[in-house]
């Protein structure tokens, strides 16, 4: 869940050599440092700029950072899981070290995105101890509506997981509200300069095929198949398609056999595997570069001729700016709120309470 946080701004692919690469944030050490009595739900683990991270929440950023951990040892150095493998060092590496600096910068990740939130007035108050009780609060709340027959909408009961989600994604996007409303919306110019900076990663256009298509029924007036129409429409679709190998356009040959005004231009996307593979029509203009004409396909009741338009192959090509200005507006901003993040990271005092991070245990 701790991934699902701090990849809000937007999914990118997780590779596994970078996982090694920890960030660079200057962490303090101490033995035994002094924190606040207001901040106490047992010792912090550390502190991010005075405000504490409790054990909870590292002990679920490990929780979460596991899979993650497993998943490179074994890619890296053919490690399988076995008594000692948390324990166990793999050319100095061990992996309960690299899961606990993970999960230690996963949790000052976070707590900068709730400082944000606190600041923005978003949240209140962003100690564990109180969201532990917002979280019971809420479930009580849930379980007497459904007693009284109220509508409820999501799930009867939360996980302590799936609430502490719902929470930071609902305080992030209104973040994220506020600090465009306040001057982080781009004009013209930035935003389409963050368009083709951003194009090759974020708007190339899906894989389609653009084609013209004329088509002719073989049903009778019952929607049933009628085997002399069958005949009559095959015929013409035939003549039609001689008549464009000979040079006549697809509109003029369409109006020849009596089709007037018939002739559309239709898109199939590529990547719809699904839709593809329950359409003859959309597999054969798959096929089709531009220019080329498909022989007669049937599909649904109707006899089809298509010519292929354009075949624009998966990272061929990008959607226009115009097309794209809506979502580009949304990804500045979290281009934006990511580099914000980042930033205050690095300017963060993180003081680190060592002998509850040295004595750790999962």
């Amino acid at each position: 869940m701790g991934m699902t946080i701090r990849k809000i701004s937007r999914s990118k692919t997780w590779i596994i050599a970078g996982i090694a690469v920890i960030a660079a944030i200057a962490f303090i050490f101490v033995e035994r440092p002094v924190f606040s009595e207001t901040n106490r739900f047992g010792d912090p683990i550390a502190t991010v700029d005075g405000e504490p991270i409790q054990l909870e929440e590292f002990q679920r950023a490990v929780q979460a950072n596991k899979a993650r951990v497993i998943d490179f040892f074994h890619e890296k150095y053919g490690a399988d899981q076995s008594a000692s493998f948390w324990t166990a060092s793999y050319e100095g590496e061990i992996p309960f070290e690299l899961l606990k600096k993970m999960a230690l910068e996963d949790s000052v990740d976070l707590k900068i995105q709730q400082m944000t939130a606190k600041e923005q007035g978003v949240l209140t108050d962003i100690r564990y101890d109180v969201f532990l009780q917002h979280f019971k609060d809420e479930n009580k709340r849930r379980e007497q509506a459904i007693a009284k027959g109220e509508v409820v909408f999501g799930p009867a009961q939360y996980t302590e997981d799936a609430y502490f989600e719902y929470v930071m994604v609902n305080a992030v996007l209104s973040v994220k509200k506020h600090l465009m409303e306040e001057n982080w919306k781009p004009d013209e110019p930035e935003l389409k300069r963050f368009y083709e900076k951003n194009k090759s990663e974020l708007y190339q256009a899906p894989a389609t095929v653009k084609v013209k298509q004329i088509s002719v029924s073989i049903l009778d007036a019952e929607r049933k198949a009628d085997e002399r129409l069958r005949a009559q429409a095959k015929q013409k679709v035939e003549a039609a398609s001689m008549k464009i190998s000979n040079g006549i356009s697809f509109e003029q040959a369409a109006k020849e056999i009596g089709l007037n005004g018939q002739v559309i231009e239709q898109s199939y996307s590529l990547d719809n595997f699904r839709h593809n593979a329950k359409s003859p029509v959309a597999q054969a203009a798959s096929t089709l570069r531009a220019g080329e004409i498909s022989g007669i396909i049937e599909e649904n009741g109707r006899f089809y001729l298509i010519q292929c338009l354009e075949n624009v192959t998966a990272g061929s090509g990008y959607l226009s700016f115009d097309a794209v200005k809506d979502q580009a507006i949304k990804d500045y901003i979290d281009d934006r709120y990511a580099d914000y993040v980042r930033q205050r990271i690095a300017d963060a005092k993180v003081v680190v309470n060592e002998q509850l991070y040295k004595t750790f245990r999962m």
